[in-house]
């Protein structure tokens, strides 16, 4: 096998570590109250109704001595259920955490289902928020935690963090040691204080709404024998990646230089690299229908014209199937993905790398190289069961078996994402991992030294809407349906604009 960058590893092991070291598990969770619809050129997000029963403090008294064997409820009423996209090979990396938690809470069952994509996850949760079957448990990102937050039925995690009662013997929440190992960047994305309006819905400074689980961002991969072939060099700008493209055309005819796969993750990084305004926290929320962002878009369509790029739409599916086909035969030469999704960059038919995603060239020369921080983080919902206190305290059991570190040094050996707890780098194993020659374990290198890049978008009731609505624009523009300025106008008026 040829490689550039590269790292390999097993989780052989980490089952009898998690089992050893995992604090437990439970699920109570419920999700959703919008829905994202597209008819024709726009895509409009339909918000549900306040309920008029808020969000309710109903708590176990979590400074006292508490044992399962006092739970009560039926089999069903002791089923945690928990939505989340894992493939095949995370779902067996996940059986180490739920081993865990059942062998510590063996009365109690964790049942969980992969709900496609991310999207999906939110689609799901929404309805199931609306009909009253949601979730206990979910995977989430903060823009799907803002439409939740109208339901008034996302749980407070902040007394379960911050509990010092004992559960068969255990603390419940986490020492000001053990929440310091968190990476503190990714544990504060889930305080209420980054939502707006968060207090219109029951919710207060303090609490925490989500929980990080793991981190990714964005990468280039690259094939650096056709780089190599053509007398170039990794591009580190924009600028750079688009000349290569123009030479990589040229030597191989058959080509499309580039992937990328996300559509609006694109259009949201360039907003922020280049300080042209995508969103807001505060009023008005919504700051992409500008000018800038317009000529980029027009720009943008000419690169296609010129056959120097597709994305994830236009090719069908994930772009990472044209990079390992190589140039010679139609594929790409660049790849910009998931750093979460390495695995299927890999292949042995070339020499590969893996490196930042380019940054943009600013008027003083300088280059702002943001990327975005991604991932999916955990939100828990409140149940309509009897035992609801019991489930929501049981569902905290099972995300601190996700949230142990072992557990991550799995979970993130085996996907290529970021652990979100510090000690997982002093993990032998772990560190040994990321010394290897595999693309998961290079990849998860080269993400863990873009800290300082990494930026998150504001979340509010309509922030998951503009997202969807970058995506439509791009994909509106590069198929010669609207210019930039038209795309964004109308992107805008689906957000609520006027």
């Amino acid at each position: 096998m040829k490689k550039v960058y590269l790292g390999v590893a097993t989780l052989f092991g980490f089952a009898a570590l998690a089992l050893a070291s995992c604090g437990g598990d439970s699920n109570a969770t419920k999700t959703g109250n919008t829905e994202t619809t597209t008819d024709g050129g726009s895509t409009t997000t339909t918000e549900a109704p306040i309920p008029t029963g808020l969000h309710e403090d109903k708590t176990l008294d979590l400074t006292a001595t508490l044992n399962t064997s006092n739970f009560s409820g039926s089999s069903e009423d002791k089923t945690i259920v928990f939505y989340h996209t894992m493939g095949d090979s995370l779902q067996e990396t996940l059986q180490v955490a739920i081993d865990a938690f059942n062998a510590k809470y063996p009365d109690w069952t964790i049942e969980h289902s992969q709900i496609g994509r991310y999207n999906d996850v939110r689609s799901r949760c929404i309805a199931g928020l609306a009909a009253g079957n949601q979730p206990d448990l979910a995977y989430c990102y903060a823009d799907h935690v803002a439409q939740y937050l109208k339901t008034g039925k996302v749980v407070d995690m902040s007394d379960y963090v911050n509990a010092t009662g004992t559960l068969n013997g255990e603390r419940i929440g986490y020492t000001e040691e053990e929440l310091a190992d968190f990476v503190q960047g990714y544990y504060k994305e889930g305080f209420a204080t980054n939502y707006g309006a968060y207090a219109e819905y029951g919710y207060k400074d303090g609490d925490i709404l989500t929980f990080p689980f793991v981190k990714s961002t964005e990468v280039l991969y690259y094939n650096k024998d056709a780089l190599d072939a053509a007398g170039l060099t990794v591009p580190t700008t924009w600028d750079e990646l688009w000349a290569a493209c123009e030479t990589l055309n040229e030597v191989y005819p058959k080509c499309t230089p580039l992937g990328y796969d996300s559509e609006a993750n694109w259009v949201i990084t360039m907003a922020e690299q280049n300080g042209w305004g995508y969103t807001s926290a505060a009023e008005p929320h919504f700051l992409f229908n500008n000018n800038n962002l317009a000529n980029w878009l027009d720009d943008l369509y000419e690169k296609y014209e010129d056959y120097y790029f597709t994305t994830q739409t236009e090719n069908g599916g994930y772009t990472s199937g044209l990079f390992v086909k190589g140039p010679e035969n139609g594929g790409t030469v660049f790849s910009i993905g998931s750093s979460g999704g390495a695995s299927h960059q890999a292949t042995d038919d070339f020499t590969w790398g893996v490196a930042p995603m380019p940054g943009s060239v600013q008027a003083d020369g300088t280059v702002n190289s943001s990327a975005i921080s991604q991932g999916p983080s955990l939100v828990m919902f409140q149940s309509e069961a009897k035992n609801e206190t019991e489930r929501q305290l049981m569902t905290w059991e099972f995300v601190k078996c996700l949230e142990d570190a072992t557990f991550q040094a799995a979970f993130s050996m085996t996907s290529g994402y970021n652990p979100t707890r510090i000690s997982t780098f002093s993990i032998d194993e772990y560190a040994d991992f990321l010394e290897g020659e595999s693309i998961v374990a290079v990849t998860a290198g080269v993400a863990a030294t873009m800290s300082d890049r990494f930026y998150t978008s504001p979340a509010f009731s309509g922030s998951s809407t503009a997202r969807d609505q970058m995506e439509a624009a791009l994909l509106y523009v590069i198929r010669g349906q609207k210019t930039g300025a038209e795309a964004l106008a109308d992107a805008y008026k689906a957000c609520g604009g006027k």
